[in-house]
């Protein structure tokens, strides 16, 4: 009898024991899971960060060809060569829109205009550097050099990350050389060739500091 009462006495503390037991197993079952899938997403924020990294790489080379295209002092004329899209009458373009389809049919005063209104009016946006680069190569093409050169100097000032500011900076150093500013010139490539060495603009500005030795 009492080895009787004595197991019904630790009976619910075994019991008890075993309920902890189960409940361990699960929430280690459970953490273990967890654990899995953590594994799995960081396998797959692996991934996404190499391809995030392959599609920068492939962007850096894009910009590099156009970059190569507009090295030229004619790139405005480049630019004139492509056909224009017919845009459809409804469709309303900002003056930055107006101002590049302006430049492929040659209307570079016209251009010129849209583009002032635009920097003037517009609000911040990623066309805004673009038309500073494109009111400083309209300037150049028509013989502006002092204008052109406020309007390049105003993209690096404002924007000294944008990916134009190495053509920018190489086109102020050819603006120096028409001016007869040599030593200022070969300054501006050397900058080039310094902050951007990998870009078109920098092996440009090898190029022409090989011309003036």
């Amino acid at each position: 009898m009492r080895y009787l009462f004595t197991l019904l006495l630790i009976s619910p503390l075994v019991f008890s024991q075993s309920d902890e037991d189960k409940e361990f197993i699960e929430l280690y079952l459970k953490i273990q899971s967890l654990e899995k899938e953590i594994a799995l997403l960081r396998n797959e924020v692996e991934i996404l960060e190499t391809q995030v990294k392959f599609y920068q790489e492939r962007n850096i080379e894009l910009i590099d060809e156009i970059d190569s295209k507009l090295i030229s002092l004619m790139s405005v004329e480049d630019l004139r060569s492509f056909k224009s899209n017919e845009v459809p009458q409804e469709q309303v373009l900002n003056s930055y829109e107006q101002a590049i389809i302006l430049i492929q049919k040659g209307n570079l005063d016209g251009a010129l205009t849209a583009l002032n209104v635009y920097v003037q009016n517009a609000e911040e946006s990623d066309e805004t550097p673009l038309a500073y680069f494109w009111l400083g190569e309209i300037n150049l093409n028509n013989g502006n050099l002092a204008v052109a050169t406020q309007n390049f100097n105003t993209l690096i000032g404002l924007y000294p990350a944008h990916w134009r500011v190495p053509l920018a900076k190489y086109k102020l150093a050819t603006i120096y050389l028409e001016q007869g500013d040599e030593d200022r010139a070969v300054a501006q490539f050397e900058s080039v060739i310094r902050d951007f060495p990998e870009s078109s603009a920098a092996k440009a500005s090898r190029e022409s500091l090989s011309s003036l030795e």
